[in-house]
């Protein structure tokens, strides 16, 4: 086991939990490229692992955001209720989901999602924003499923929706609820994907899974500790375009990762 051939990972995990933390966005977007593109990592198995590396950041996360009260409990509760067994369905069936078509869908959500985001900076700003009293139930499921399938969509789904709520006070407010679901929903995913079969597929990774994490763990919650400040700080505005255009790129590299395991 040589640890040290991961070191650059620590920097790295700390420039990627802050994205992720600042913008509300799932850490998964930018892992799953680093573990399947630059470590090689099988498919599945990197997918399983950046939920795990999510948990060490957002979990890092939860515990800033819950020290600046900036955690609406309320809406955590009410996101909760379908998102988790959502994710639990999600993650059973990815034994019987074919690779290729796993990156296709994290691809695709992913270059929509940042295309998404661009065109409201494009637009000169936010859409337009209309408070609102309601908890999107359905979006919560599919955004639940997600998570649980292809370790991504679930923040991407509930913040415009708990962004604009009555009971939300402030950005930093709307980002600390999102993380607090989404670790959370993060952990049952990354239990249930524990079937028999992966966790002997697991083994087989283990002394690398070893020598990755002792590096970017500290790196994530390092970054999880600087995010929520950094949320306090910049306009959403400028953080969608920002990390719009690293989604874009990223779509493209899994997107070009599937077509080449297809021809």
């Amino acid at each position: 086991m040589d640890a040290l051939a991961y070191w650059y990972l620590f920097p790295l995990a700390i420039v990627i939990a802050l994205l992720a933390m600042s913008a509300g966005v799932s850490g998964s977007n930018f892992w799953i490229p680093v573990y399947l593109l630059m470590l090689n990592i099988d498919v599945k198995v990197g997918f399983w692992l950046a939920l795990l590396t999510m948990l060490f950041g957002f979990g890092s996360g939860v515990i800033k955001n819950l020290m600046g009260r900036t955690v609406n409990w309320f809406l955590v509760s009410r996101y909760l209720i379908p998102a988790v067994p959502a994710s639990m369905i999600g993650a059973l069936l990815v034994p019987f989901a074919p690779v290729q078509l796993l990156l296709l869908l994290f691809a695709i959500l992913v270059l929509v999602y940042g295309s998404f985001l661009i065109l409201i900076y494009l637009r000169d700003g936010e859409m337009e924003v209309r408070e609102h009293d309601r908890i999107y139930w359905s979006r919560a499921v599919l955004a639940g499923f997600l998570k649980g399938l292809i370790a991504t969509g679930l923040g991407k789904l509930i913040l415009p929706g708990i962004v604009n709520h009555k009971r939300i006070n402030s950005p930093a407010e709307a980002v600390g609820t999102v993380v607090m679901v989404i670790f959370i929903v993060n952990l049952a995913a990354v239990v249930f994907r524990l079937t028999p079969g992966f966790i002997s597929d697991l083994s087989f990774y283990s002394d690398q899974i070893i020598s990755i994490m002792i590096w970017v763990a500290p790196g994530v919650i390092i970054g999880g500790q600087i995010g929520p400040m950094v949320a306090t700080r910049f306009s959403f505005r400028g953080m969608k375009a920002y990390v719009g255009i690293i989604l874009l790129i990223v779509g493209l590299l899994i997107l070009l990762r599937a077509l080449s395991l297809v021809l």
